[in-house]
């Protein structure tokens, strides 16, 4: 068709369709009756900078020569979007809103076709306004479809939430076993004080039973000693018995020595009748010096006898009563010797057992931290594992809030886009240009984990173990 025939300030408007991940960008391109109009089909792969640039807005006033102003409507995002998220519900909003090619072939036909006369030309207006109408429908439906997604995303962002994980049952089982160990370890500490303290009346029993073993040894040594001051008396008896025999021997002989010389000089005297008269002092009688003789020596011999049987039953009764006192010691040192023996013998059964429960008790006491050693181990490897779920949890609400975030400023760029065309349409001769958001800066969130572990250790032996997970968070921007 001529050109010649066309109305200098005739509006053609060009709808040119891109799909970006399931959203629809309309946009209304004016051009000159003097310029070929061309519908573009960008396919969904391209990115957003490639769709934005491809299309111009130029503006025309009536009744004048056209003046060409090359303007973006929109400005391409930095980056091409990835979502991340995907609904089944997602598919019928693709399919509302998106336009077929032969829409587009038809809608550049009836453009193509409407420029011969202005009969055309407002049939063409009229076929666009009411191509225009179907597109403020599908775009009233977009704005529905995009606010259930939009309420959809909340949703799942708010699904998605880490929820604080209960470890309230972890917490009272890891008390519940600290309780239990402390308990046993009490127990334990008990059992060594009293092992301690019998070993200590051990010690006591031992100081008294070598105490009294040293004084049953003396005992013993005094009554060896007891006895052989006993043979000794006893042969000092025997000795003074033959001194005695020997003594009575010779006081016979003495006896019998004088008779005999009595005897013999009574016999000389009446042998020898010799009749001597002597005028002199009459001199002692031999029967009396001999009688009185006789009677001193018989006097001290008696007294000899006397004092002799007097000592010896003395000496003789002070070591039976020695005796008797040694031999009462030795069977007391016998009888307390034989009750400290059954004593320690006692004391020595009663240690072996505390001994024996002592061994029971540490391999007991062994068994039990190496059971809560495995226990707290795999306490810690589950809360490492649920620690990892929260940051892979975080980075993934991170990363679904970044595409709702890139989402939003499509559907802001496509609301923008829209109030554009209705400005163009109601006759607006200046486009302002749109300038994309400011670009976010990322949120750097850094974690330090601090591990406290806490023992408890007696004579060298680690009782208790205790381990304190804290966990500090610093947001920087």
């Amino acid at each position: 068709m001529n050109s010649s025939h066309r109305c200098p300030g005739t509006l053609l408007l060009l709808l040119s369709c891109s799909v970006y991940k399931g959203l629809v960008s309309l946009r209304w391109t004016l051009c000159s009756p003097h310029t070929r109009p061309s519908i573009s089909f960008i396919p969904p792969s391209s990115s957003c900078e490639d769709i934005m640039t491809s299309s111009s807005m130029r503006s025309f006033s009536i009744g004048r020569q056209p003046s060409f102003s090359n303007l973006s409507l929109r400005e391409s995002g930095r980056g091409r979007a990835k979502a991340a998220v995907s609904f089944a519900a997602a598919k019928p909003l693709s399919r509302a809103s998106s336009m077929s090619m032969a829409d587009l072939n038809s809608l550049s036909n009836l453009s193509l076709n409407g420029l011969g006369n202005s009969t055309n030309e407002k049939e063409a207006m009229q076929s666009l306004n009411s191509r225009l109408a179907n597109y403020l429908e599908k775009v009233r439906s977009l704005e529905k479809s995009n606010a259930d997604l939009e309420l959809r995303i909340k949703q799942l962002m708010l699904e998605r939430v880490p929820k604080g994980h209960d470890i309230d049952a972890m917490l009272a089982q890891a008390h519940a076993l600290e309780h239990e160990v402390r308990k046993r370890t009490l127990e334990n500490a008990r059992i060594m004080l009293e092992i301690d303290n019998a070993k200590l009346a051990a010690d006591d029993f031992r100081i008294k039973w070598e105490t009294e073993s040293a004084m049953c040894q003396s005992v013993e040594r005094d009554c060896v000693a007891l006895k052989k001051a006993k043979t000794d008396h006893d042969q000092i008896i025997a000795t003074l018995r033959g001194d005695l025999d020997s003594l009575k021997e010779e006081l016979y002989f003495l006896k019998k020595n004088h008779e005999e010389e009595l005897d013999s000089l009574r016999a000389r005297i009446a042998q020898e009748d010799v009749n001597v008269e002597v005028d002199a002092a009459r001199g002692p009688e031999l029967g009396s010096v001999l009688s009185e003789l006789r009677s001193q020596y018989e006097g001290i011999v008696q007294k000899n006898k006397e004092e002799a049987e007097d000592w010896y039953r003395k000496k003789l009764e002070m070591v039976q009563m020695e005796v008797r006192e040694s031999n009462e010691a030795l069977r007391g040192a016998q009888s307390e010797l034989t009750e400290r023996q059954r004593f320690l013998q006692t004391l020595e059964v009663e240690l072996e057992s505390l001994h024996k429960q002592v061994a029971a008790l540490e391999g007991n006491l062994g068994e039990t931290g190496q059971k809560y050693a495995m226990e707290m181990e795999r306490l810690q490897a589950t809360l490492n594992q649920l620690e990892e779920d929260l940051s892979q949890l975080r980075l993934d609400m991170q990363r679904n809030k970044t595409d709702y975030e890139q989402l939003l400023r499509i559907k802001q760029n496509l609301e923008l886009e829209i109030a554009t065309y209705r400005r163009l349409l109601e006759g607006e001769e200046a486009v302002k240009e749109v300038l994309p958001p400011p670009k976010k800066e990322p949120d750097v969130r850094t974690r330090k984990i601090v591990k406290v572990v806490t023992q408890t250790m007696i004579n060298g032996k680690v009782v208790d173990e205790s381990s304190e997970v804290e966990q500090i968070e610093e947001s920087k921007k």
